[in-house]
């Protein structure tokens, strides 16, 4: 068993079952703690799957769910970026905003997604996930829509809040539907596979909004402004897809009408190694307050908020970017696509080829970040004080590693932190802060875009940023690596109890002597 398969432990607390509860039934015991829903159907004892068995199920669940999560989410990315396409066809001119207030614009969306990230993550926990989520889709798609219909400063900062309000549903989510369908090991690879529709989303929203700029370019006699076209026809989709998610995606594995009822249990029969179960819908007091005092916690928030203060403020301000290497409208929407075949290689690469060969989330990690690195640094190095166009086809190749390479890292961070928070409400806990660190990354990613048309003193701050998370990913190696020492020294002393079906018993990290953390 691998490290990602097999999971940590601490001293069990009064709450937990353990071997000294008497004359209480195992079946009295799992009550008591309110355990998971999987218990219900697989039961107290472990069944065996053979590799070619959980292949097949794993297949099954690959064919029938990730086709559905990443068109939507891809779709979040293109809704996402939609601002900065309509920045370059006339949107700035139309609502006579200044590129200081454009700024806001990018940066009030995280406020909406901020504010509502706490209570989205405790309904996805009350509610069944993909039916709250459809509904949060479908009201973003008509959100989106209704920015054709802002004129001004004020009209674009309120359904921009509200947009980002919706929108922060989607991501946590899909961490959480990923975490109860699949095995740590491998849960990375999922996230990255739907994570790389945001680069197939570039591609195909550049090739849309391409032949949008070149038609209304191409024929004067059309009034109707371009940005609006995009924001209609963008928040039109997302509406019907939100529609459509209600009935094509299962909210959980008892749920999925594609598989047969010897299948659902085999299918959750193979999660036991996650040391997780699939979801529990009681809030547990105890749980969100280890969250909050877990060292792990706060830095996984750290690394988060470090990686995606540099992406809030790329993702705003990557069209002004190519803009700023002289090009046109359309060129500048045509040379943003190759962005998104970046992302596409780096994600597969670092995610799906190198860590399972590595088999250490934290060096992967560290070996992004310092890719991202390079790629503003190229951009710098080659970028003369007074002659911002010098090397322009290198400072072009930089600008690709930086945005497509720049999701990479926060992937397999979003990968260590599903894996290593066990507990559903602590798993919900965890989610939600390193979320509102994002936000807070996004929000402050695009004042720190001041100083056009070169935005030196911009790719300075995303180098710094990026170095503090590679200094991260190694802090978060050493604290998991101690702590697994201490425990496999402690078990070694002190064996701990077998209790039939703790997997499914809704514990934490911390109560659970069998849990060893990825590093």
């Amino acid at each position: 068993m691998t490290t990602d398969e097999k999971m940590v432990d601490v001293e069990a607390k009064p709450h937990a079952p353990s071997s000294t509860d008497g004359d209480k039934a195992v079946g009295d015991v799992l009550l008591d703690a309110a355990p998971d829903e999987a218990l219900k159907l697989v039961g107290l004892h472990r069944v065996e799957i053979d590799e070619e068995t959980n292949k097949r199920i794993c297949r099954k669940i690959d064919f029938h769910m990730l086709p559905i999560m990443c068109t939507l989410y891809g779709l979040q990315y293109l809704d996402k970026t939609t601002l900065s396409y309509a920045s370059i066809l006339g949107l700035m001119t139309d609502t006579h905003i200044s590129s200081y207030q454009y700024g806001w614009t990018g940066s009030i969306f995280y406020a909406g997604y901020l504010v509502f990230e706490w209570p989205h993550n405790r309904l996805l926990q009350r509610f069944p996930v993909v039916k709250y989520l459809s509904i949060m889709i479908a009201l973003w798609g008509a959100c989106l829509a209704c920015m054709a219909a802002c004129h001004n400063f004020a009209g674009l900062m309120v359904v921009r809040t509200a947009l980002g309000a919706l929108e922060g549903s989607i991501t946590p989510a899909f961490i959480l539907i990923t975490a109860s369908w699949y095995r740590g090991s491998e849960q990375t690879a999922r996230i990255a596979i739907w994570c790389c529709a945001n680069g197939a989303a570039q591609i195909i929203g550049g090739a849309i909004f391409f032949g949008v700029a070149r038609g209304f370019e191409s024929n004067p006699s059309i009034t109707f402004a371009g940005w609006k076209v995009v924001f209609i026809l963008t928040g039109l989709l997302t509406v019907l897809l939100g529609v459509a998610l209600w009935f094509c995606l299962p909210s959980s594995i008892p749920e999925a009408r594609w598989l047969t009822d010897e299948e659902k249990r085999l299918a959750i029969e193979r999660l036991r190694v996650n040391e997780q179960g699939i979801g529990n819908k009681q809030f547990k007091m105890y749980q969100f307050k280890e969250a909050l005092t877990d060292v792990r916690t706060w830095l996984y928030f750290l690394l988060t908020l470090s990686l995606e203060i540099p992406s809030g403020g790329t993702t705003v301000f990557f069209s002004k970017l190519i803009q700023s290497y002289g090009f046109n409208t359309q060129t500048s929407i045509l040379i943003s696509m190759p962005g998104g075949v970046v992302q596409i290689a780096t994600a597969l690469f670092f995610c799906v080829w190198l860590l399972p060969r590595l088999k250490r989330r934290c060096l992967t990690g560290a070996l992004a970040t310092l890719l991202s690195i390079f790629g503003p640094s190229l951009m710098l190095g080659l970028q003369y004080p007074n002659d911002p166009l010098h090397a322009r086809i290198g400072q072009i190749v930089g600008y690709y590693i930086t945005i497509g390479n720049s999701p990479v890292p926060w992937i397999i961070g979003m990968g260590l932190y599903t894996i290593n928070s066990a507990g559903h409400t602590k798993k919900t806990t965890v989610n939600a802060l390193n979320l509102i660190a994002y936000c807070i990354g996004f929000l402050v990613g695009p004042q720190i875009f001041r100083d056009p048309p070169d935005y030196r003193k911009a790719k300075m701050g995303v180098i710094v940023c990026w170095c503090v998370s590679f200094c991260i990913f190694f802090v978060i190696w050493w604290v998991n690596v101690r702590e697994n020492k201490r425990r496999d020294e402690r078990d070694r002393l002190d064996p701990p109890p077998r209790i039939e079906g703790h997997e499914f018993l809704d514990l934490t990290d911390f109560e659970n002597r069998y849990f060893r953390y990825a590093t």
